[in-house]
Order: structure tokens, then sequence, then C-alpha cells
């Protein structure tokens, strides 16, 4: 079964979502230890005056909490109703913005208290507006014991556990995870070859490497045939 393991982060580039598209399975990869500076927590979309970005609060706590644990802040308000409202207000003019709005406001107007749920059910979301039917599975919910392993054996280990044969992970896993490892284990690894095409965006020149959600907003149907166009092998 051809699989990959990716962090839930909030409202993911395009390229996050090529590689769920590309596999059967995503393992969302959530007990393993929340980053704080890290797309976990927030993502780039574009306004008038350029880039900005979007950035959830969360909950102070110990260094080594898992992301399943992580607890969104709204000691000043709910920062979900206040990113619906940016979102509203940078994209209204968008051509196909309207056409997905029930879709996110259906979740921005959820509480949720952990943002890895949070994260979670925008993906999902995302992934039903676009065709993708990948199936989601929870590294937290696979009994993983896996604490004093290598980071290629955590791989492995989770790859197994997951029933995964294939594994196509992110390029800058090339730099770390020892493949030969892999071919004694018999999974075959594939690491991602992709840069986004470019597309027609409000606000002037094009920026690249924003939310998807920036994509959708703009090209609407067609974003799913431009996020594999932009997979190079």
């Amino acid at each position: 079964m051809r699989g990959t393991i990716l962090q839930p982060t909030y409202l993911p580039w395009s390229g996050f979502f090529e590689m769920i598209d590309a596999t059967d399975v995503f393992v969302v990869y959530d007990h393993v230890q929340f980053a704080r500076k890290t797309w976990q927590k927030r993502n780039k979309i574009k306004g008038s005056s350029g880039m900005e970005y979007l950035s959830i609060p969360v909950k102070k706590s110990p260094l080594k909490t898992p992301i399943t644990d992580i607890q969104i802040s709204y000691d000043r308000g709910s920062p979900l109703i206040e990113h619906w409202d940016t979102l509203q207000h940078k994209y209204k003019k968008a051509q196909h913005f309207q056409q997905y709005f029930d879709d996110f406001a259906a979740v921005y107007n959820t509480k949720f208290d952990f943002i890895r749920d949070l994260n979670v059910e925008l993906i999902k979301t995302i992934c039903r507006v676009l065709g993708i039917e990948t199936k989601f599975i929870y590294s937290s919910e696979l009994g993983l014991d896996d604490e004093s392993l290598g980071k290629t054996e955590r791989v492995i280990n989770l790859c197994q556990k997951a029933g995964l044969s294939y594994l196509y992970d992110a390029k800058g896993a090339e730099g770390f995870l020892e493949q030969e490892m892999f071919d004694k284990a018999n999974i075959e690894v594939k690491f991602q070859d992709y840069t986004p095409l470019d597309y027609p965006q409000l606000y002037g020149a094009h920026i690249g490497y924003l939310s998807v959600v920036d994509m959708l907003f703009n090209v609407g149907e067609e974003t799913l045939d431009m996020i594999r166009a932009g997979k190079l092998s």
C-alpha cells in the first residue's frame, strides 16, 4: 500500500496535497513533539500589501508535548473567527471564493480545542472539495513505542504499523533517511520532486508557496489539475 507521512499543518501549501493525492493512505504524524515555530500553527496568504501570515495561538505546554495534546488559546477571543474574517476580506473578490464559502465557514465557525483537530478538519475539507479520496489514519492511534529508535527506524516502524510497502516522503527527508534500511525492510521510498505552478492571483504579481486556499479561491475546480501538474518526476 502506498502512503505518505506528514505532520498536520495549518492550511498547507499545494505540495502537501500533491503528496496526499498520490497515495492510498495519509498517515497523520501527530504523536511527535509539537514545534512552535513551524507550519503546524501558521501559513501564508496574500493580501493587497503582499504575503501575510495567519497564525493560530496555542496554550503554553511542556517542551516534549505531542501535537495531539496542543490546545488552541482563546485568551484573546477566537482566532478561528478572526482568521475567517481575514480570509473573507482578502478573498471576497476572488473568482471562486463563494463556491467554497460554506465549506470553510463550517470549519471556522466550530470551536476546536486542539490544533491537531482544527488542522486535520481543514485538510479533510480541502481534500473533499478537491476530490481527493485518500484514507486518513493517525500515528497516535497505532500503539507506537518508538522513543528509543533512530530517525530511519522510527519511520520504518511507522510504515510497518500502517501497512505501507511504499513511502512517498518530502524532499527534505532525503538527507537523513537511510535508504539501505528501507531496502532491508522491503519498503520502497520515493521523495517528492515538486514545484507549484504560477496561477492568476489577486493583488498583482504572483507570489509562490502560499497556502493552497489561495490557489483554490482563485482557480477553483482547476486546482487539483494544477497541483498534479507541479510534480516533476
